[in-house]
């Protein structure tokens, strides 16, 4: 086995002892945790709050036991998971061990301590995400077709598991569409693989067209009684703040995205990123 894969593996290992020790045992767990879990004894394809994937977890935890150690153990798993893609990114990417290990310092010293400690679908939509960000990374180096059809199963899962995904999209199709790499739309595997994506979510809208789409009753409350209450300069500048320790490389990243010339075909990221931001800005 190749050195930095223990090294990976010993950070997977500081991961899982860091997410089930920072927890005291005095505290029980959180409200919303308690809502995921009963979602597991009424499976269905949708709920009012949240697609179905949280219900099939919760109900894969019920088979489990139902203790506490499963209860944190998912959301552990899926911040380890993201440190894993990360890592092979970086490798994709051409980057060494040096730059593999800071980032892996900056994932697990970082804001996701928090976030992957309570069993929410939080924890496997950054996974989703990342996972769909090293996917497009390996299709625009090789070009091989499969990627576009992971790209299409992995935003579908991640629709199933919480529906902000979508800003993805929003994000990044026009920044593909006013780069270079816009040929990916004259490819007609794209377009197999929006359809493979469509077919998996279709139980969920489905569902949706049979109960009224409670999602726009959800959003229209999350906006009248909570996210009115989000400054929205707050919430951009809160980014950097989640990863405090490594904004350094977060800033220099955004500058490698735009002068270095081997990142020249993965520019879009820095345009679909802003337009992500802007489409939160504005939603």
């Amino acid at each position: 086995m190749k050195k930095s894969y223990l090294i990976l593996i010993l950070f997977v290992i500081v991961k899982f002892v860091l997410q089930y020790s920072l927890v005291s045992p005095v505290y029980d767990l959180q409200r919303d945790e308690y809502l995921h879990l009963d979602q597991g004894n009424h499976l269905a394809w949708g709920y009012i709050s949240v697609p179905p994937v949280s219900s099939w977890i919760s109900w894969l935890i019920k088979i489990l036991g139902g203790s506490v150690f499963w209860i944190r153990f998912f959301p552990a798993l899926f911040g380890a998971l993201t440190m894993v893609v990360v890592w092979k990114a970086i490798e994709e990417l051409k980057g060494g061990i040096f730059a593999c290990i800071l980032a892996a310092l900056g994932l697990l010293l970082s804001s996701l301590l928090r976030l992957n400690m309570l069993y929410q679908p939080n924890s496997l939509d950054v996974l989703l995400w990342t996972s769909f960000f090293y996917i497009l990374i390996k299709y625009v180096n090789t070009e091989k077709v499969k990627w576009l059809y992971w790209g299409g199963g992995i935003f579908a899962i991640g629709i199933l598991n919480k529906y902000n995904i979508a800003f993805l999209a929003l994000g990044f199709i026009p920044a593909l569409l006013i780069t270079k790499q816009r040929r990916i739309f004259l490819n007609p595997h794209t377009y197999g693989a929006a359809l493979l994506a469509l077919i998996i979510i279709l139980p969920n809208l489905i569902w949706q067209y049979n109960n009224g789409f409670p999602v726009i009753h959800h959003m229209k409350e999350l906006s009248e009684f909570q996210l009115v209450n989000v400054n929205r300069f707050n919430f951009l500048k809160s980014q950097l703040l989640f990863f405090i320790g490594v904004a350094f490389v977060i800033l220099l990243g955004f500058y490698a995205l735009l002068f270095y010339k081997a990142f020249e075909k993965i520019r879009f990221f820095f345009l679909g990123i802003c337009y992500y931001h802007s489409s939160i800005y504005v939603f």
